[in-house]
C-alpha cells in the first residue's frame, strides 16, 4: 500500500463507525496537535519522550500493588492467542507500562521481551480511556511509526487500555499485523471484552495475594483453572475443522474423517439425515430441521452453533458454516466446514461465570443479579420476592479488627446464605456489606418474613476470624413482585426502603414492604434535601433554652437547640426535620454551623459583660463516629475566642450503647481533659445500664421529661426520679429535671433534693438576641438573694420556640 493510501485509512479509521460506540472515539483515535501539545508538555516537564498520564504517581502505585511477578501467565496467554484468533492479527500482547520500558506479560507472535517507553504505542494508548487504532504506523501523520517497525516490523495496531479506573491505566491488550489492514468494530469490542477480563484477572490476583490466608479454597479454585486452561491452550493449537457435503438431488452424505471423530463416530459410517440428527443434543434437533429446512427453502447457507452428544455421552458444542449450490434455480448442493469449539465456548462461559461472580464470596455480583431479577420478573406467572439484607456494623468491623478479619466474616456470612437460600432461590453480593436473594414461588409476605427469618439465623452463628469470635447481624428488608411492584426497578426500590426503615426501626429484624414506605421514604428525602439547602444558605440557627435554679428561678445554664428558618421567614423546631438527622452527613454538616453559631453568641456575651455559665450543646453517633468531633469544637471556639470551660457536651443513652463506644469515650475524655463536661441526656429512655453509668465519664445527668410529667400522678415515675436524684448525689453527679411546666412539679423536684430544671414554666427556647436579654435580667449572679422570678411566657417578646416570623 503506498503512503498516500495508508494515510488516507488512518483518516478512514477515525471517521469510522466506532463513534458511536465509543462516543469520545472521533476526537481520540488519532493523537492531534492538542496531544503533541500535551507530548511536549510532559517531556519539558520530566525530560522523558513518552507522553504522561495526569495520574501517573497513582498508576504506578497500583501497578505496584500488582505484585505483577507472583501472578502466573497461563490465563494471560490464553487471552493473547484468544485476541489473536479472533482478530486473524499476526501478533497480540498484553502489554505492562512500568516507569521507563514496556514489558509483555503475555505474548504470541512477537520476539521480543520489552522496549523502552519512549519506543512504545501502548505508552500512548494508556493516555486515553479508549482503543488507540493505528491503521497504519509507517503512515500516521503525528506517530510516524519508526519506534513499532524498528522493534517489531508491525504496520497495524490496535491497542486497549487495561484501565483500573478512568485515567488510571496498567498497559495495554494490543494487536499487531505486518500487514497494513482495516479493524472491524465488532473485532475492537471483542478487545474490549477481553481487556475488561485481563483486568479483573489482574484485580483478582492482587486480591488473592492479600487473602491468601484465608482463601485457601480459592486458591485451590485458580489452581484447577489453570490445569483446565492449560488444557484449553493444548486443544486451541489443533484445528479441529472438518468438512461435509450432501447431494440434494441423491441425498448423499459425504464426511470428512475429522467430522466423525468430532460427532464420535467410526470413519466410514453410513449416514443419512436420521442418523446426523441423531448426533445431536435431543432438545437441538428440532432447531436443526427448522434450520435445514429454511436453509433449502431459501437457499441460504447456515451459521449457527450446536450442542452435540457423542455415543459416548461426551458434550460437544460445533460450529456449522454452510453454503448451497444453485444451479438453475434449483438447491443442488449443500456443503460446508463442521468445527469442534467446545474448548473456546467452555473458556467464554468461564469468562462470563467470572464476569458475574464477586471474586471474595463467590457469589453472583450485581450485574448477575440484575439479569436474574429481569429474568424472572419477565415471566408473569411467577411470583417472585426480594429481601435485601444488611451486615450490621460492617465498617466497624473492618475500622476496628482489620479488613482481613472483615472478609473472612463476609466469607462465612456469604456461604451460609448461599446454602439457606438455595431451596428458595439465588443469593447474590450486590455491595460491601449488602446482598440479595431473589425467592421462587413466594406467595405472601408472611412466607418472606418466614424465609427471612431462617436466613438470619443461619447467617448469624458465630464466626471465629483471625482469632476474634463475632456474631454477625443482618437486617433485612424485602418486597413481593405484583402487589409491591412488577418491574425490577420498583421491585428493587420497595425492598430497599423497607431494608432502610428496618434499619432505622427494628435492626436485626425483618420488615416488609408497605405503601406508606414509598411516602415516608419520599419526606425523609425532601426533608435531608430542604435541611442541606438551609445548611448551604446559613438558615439553620441556633436557639437558646435556659436551665434554671428550682430554688430562685435563676438561670444558670442554657441548652443550644437547633432551628430551621424557612425561605418564607418561618422558624420550625428541630423535630419538624428531625427525620434528616438519619443522614450522617447532614447531622454533622448541622453540628457544625450550631457549633460555630454558639461559639460566636457566647463570645458576644461575655464581651458584652453579660453574666454567663454553661451552653449544652447536643450531639450524636455521627459526630463521634467521624472521629474528628474534638477538633471541630475547638477549632469553632477557638476561632471565637471562646473558652471550652463554657461547654457542656448533651450525649443521649443511645450513643453509649453503639458499636463506635470506644470512639465516643475515647473523644469525650480528651474534651474533659480541655475542661469540658458531659451531660447523659434524656436519662431513662435509653439502652444505658448503671454498669455503663458507673464507666462512662460524665458530669450531669438529665432526667427526662416524660418521668418529669407524669410523677405528680404515677408512682413508678416519681420512684424512678428518686432513685435517679438519690443515684447522682452519691456518684457525686448533678440533677437537671427537664420538661418543668407546673409550680408543683418544680416544689416536688426541691423535696426530693434536685435543684436544676428546665422547661416551659421558666422559659421557652429563644433567639441569640432575646436570650441575652434573658440574661442580662435573670443570670445568677454571686450574692443575688433568692426570689421567685417565674418568666411570664406569654407576656415574653421572643421566648416562643414554635411557629414565630422573623
Amino acid at each position: 500500500m503506498q503512503p498516500d493510501s495508508a494515510q488516507e485509512l488512518n483518516r478512514n479509521v477515525a471517521r469510522r463507525g466506532t463513534v458511536a460506540r465509543w462516543p469520545a472515539t472521533r476526537a481520540r483515535l488519532t493523537m492531534h496537535s492538542s496531544a503533541a501539545g500535551l507530548l511536549d508538555a510532559n517531556q519539558n516537564r520530566t525530560g522523558a519522550m513518552h507522553p504522561v498520564p495526569e495520574k501517573e504517581t497513582e498508576r504506578l502505585e497500583a501497578l505496584d500493588l500488582l505484585g505483577l511477578s507472583r501472578i502466573g501467565s497461563a490465563e494471560f496467554d490464553a487471552i493473547v492467542e484468544l485476541a489473536r484468533s479472533l482478530t486473524g492479527a499476526t501478533a497480540a500482547a498484553i502489554s505492562i507500562v512500568d516507569r521507563d520500558r514496556q514489558w509483555f506479560k503475555a505474548r504470541c507472535g512477537l520476539d521480543l521481551d520489552s522496549t523502552p517507553r519512549d519506543s512504545a504505542l501502548c505508552a500512548h494508548t494508556i493516555m486515553r480511556d479508549e482503543p488507540l487504532v493505528i491503521a497504519d504506523t509507517m503512515a500516521h501523520p503525528e506517530f510516524g511509526g519508526p519506534a513499532i517497525a524498528k522493534f517489531t516490523g508491525m504496520r497495524t495496531y490496535v491497542g486497549v487500555p487495561l484501565l483500573e479506573s478512568p485515567g488510571v491505566a496498567y498497559g495495554a491488550l494490543c494487536i499487531l499485523d505486518r500487514e497494513v489492514r482495516e479493524v472491524t468494530e465488532a473485532q475492537i469490542a471483542a478487545l474490549q471484552q477481553l481487556a475488561l477480563v485481563t483486568v479483573n484477572l489482574l484485580r483478582r490476583s492482587r486480591e488473592s495475594y492479600r487473602l491468601t490466608a484465608t482463601l485457601e479454597l480459592v486458591e485451590e479454585q485458580r489452581r484447577d483453572l489453570k490445569l483446565k486452561q492449560r488444557r484449553f491452550e493444548q486443544t486451541e493449537r489443533q484445528a479441529k475443522v472438518g468438512g461435509f457435503e450432501m447431494d440434494l438431488t441423491t441425498g448423499r452424505i459425504l464426511w470428512s474423517d475429522e467430522v466423525y471423530r468430532i460427532v464420535g463416530l467410526p470413519v466410514g459410517t453410513a449416514m443419512d439425515r436420521h442418523n446426523i440428527l441423531a448426533c445431536y443434543a435431543p432438545e437441538e434437533r428440532a432447531r436443526v430441521e427448522k434450520r435445514l429446512g429454511g436453509a433449502l427453502e431459501a437457499c441460504t447457507g447456515i451459521d449457527d452453533i450446536f450442542r452435540v452428544i457423542t455415543p459416548d455421552g461426551q458434550e460437544k458444542w460445533v460450529h456449522i458454516i454452510s453454503e448451497i449450490e444453485v444451479v438453475d434455480g434449483q438447491p443442488r448442493r449443500l456443503f460446508g466446514i463442521i468445527q469442534d469449539i467446545s474448548t473456546r465456548h467452555s473458556v467464554e462461559e468461564q469468562l462470563r461465570h467470572a464476569a458475574d461472580t464477586d471474586l471474595l464470596t463467590g457469589l453472583p455480583n450485581r450485574s448477575c443479579f440484575s439479569r436474574e431479577i429481569a429474568a424472572r420478573l419477565a415471566e408473569p406467572e411467577r411470583r417472585t420476592g426480594l429481601l435485601l439484607l444488611d451486615l450490621d456494623h460492617f465498617k466497624q468491623i473492618n475500622d476496628t479488627l482489620g479488613h482481613g478479619t472483615g472478609d473472612i466474616l463476609l466469607t462465612v456470612v456469604s456461604a451460609r446464605l448461599a446454602a439457606a437460600a438455595a431451596a428458595v432461590g439465588v443469593a447474590c453480593r450486590i455491595g460491601g456489606d449488602e446482598f440479595a436473594v431473589i425467592l421462587d414461588d413466594v406467595a405472601s409476605a408472611e412466607e418472606m418474613q418466614r424465609i427471612a427469618v431462617r436466613l438470619v439465623a443461619a447467617a448469624g452463628r458465630q464466626v471465629d476470624a483471625d482469632g476474634h469470635s463475632l456474631v454477625p447481624r443482618l437486617t433485612v428488608g424485602g418486597a413481593l413482585a405484583g402487589p409491591d411492584g412488577r418491574d425490577s426497578e420498583t421491585l428493587c426500590q420497595n425492598a430497599d426502603f423497607a431494608l432502610y426503615h428496618a434499619k432505622e426501626t427494628l435492626r436485626g429484624g425483618y420488615v416488609h414492604f408497605r405503601e406508606n414506605l414509598r411516602s415516608t421514604m419520599t419526606r425523609r428525602i425532601n426533608t435531608i434535601r430542604e435541611v442541606g439547602n438551609a445548611l448551604s444558605e446559613g438558615r439553620v440557627l441556633a436557639w437558646y433554652q435556659p436551665l434554671v435554679r428550682l430554688d430562685t428561678a435563676e438561670i444558670v445554664g442554657l441548652e443550644a437547640l437547633a432551628r430551621m428558618r424557612r425561605p418564607d421567614g418561618w422558624i420550625v423546631a428541630a423535630g419538624e426535620f428531625q427525620a434528616a438527622m438519619g443522614d450522617p452527613q447532614v447531622a454533622c454538616r448541622l453540628t457544625g454551623q450550631i457549633l460555630s453559631s454558639v461559639a460566636r453568641d457566647v463570645r458576644g456575651w461575655l464581651d458584652a459583660g453579660i453574666p454567663f455559665q454553661h451552653v449544652g450543646l447536643n450531639v450524636g453517633a455521627p459526630d463521634f463516629l467521624r472521629g474528628d468531633l474534638e477538633n471541630r469544637i475547638v477549632d469553632a471556639f477557638g476561632e471565637a475566642g471562646t473558652p471550652l470551660d463554657h461547654i457542656i457536651l448533651e450525649v443521649t443513652e443511645n450513643v453509649l450503647m453503639d458499636e463506635g463506644e470506644h470512639k465516643v469515650v475515647a473523644t469525650i475524655e480528651a474534651l474533659r481533659r480541655r475542661g469540658v463536661r458531659i451531660a447523659l441526656d434524656d436519662f431513662g429512655t435509653g439502652f444505658a445500664s448503671l454498669t455503663h453509668l458507673r464507666s462512662f465519664p460524665v458530669d450531669i445527668i438529665k432526667l427526662d421529661k416524660s418521668f418529669v410529667t407524669d410523677m405528680l400522678t404515677d408512682p413508678s415515675s416519681l420512684a424512678i426520679v428518686e432513685l435517679v436524684i438519690d443515684l447522682a448525689t452519691k456518684l457525686h453527679m448533678r440533677v437537671v429535671a427537664e420538661g418543668v411546666e407546673t409550680d408543683e412539679q418544680s416544689a416536688r423536684l426541691l423535696d426530693l433534693g434536685c435543684r436544676l430544671g428546665q422547661g416551659y414554666r421558666y422559659a421557652r427556647p429563644a433567639s441569640a438576641e432575646a436570650t441575652g436579654h434573658l440574661l442580662e435580667f435573670f443570670a445568677q449572679r454571686t450574692g443575688r438573694r433568692a426570689r421567685d422570678i417565674r418568666l411570664p411566657l406569654d407576656d415574653m417578646a421572643g421566648t416562643r420556640g414554635f411557629g414565630r416570623r422573623t
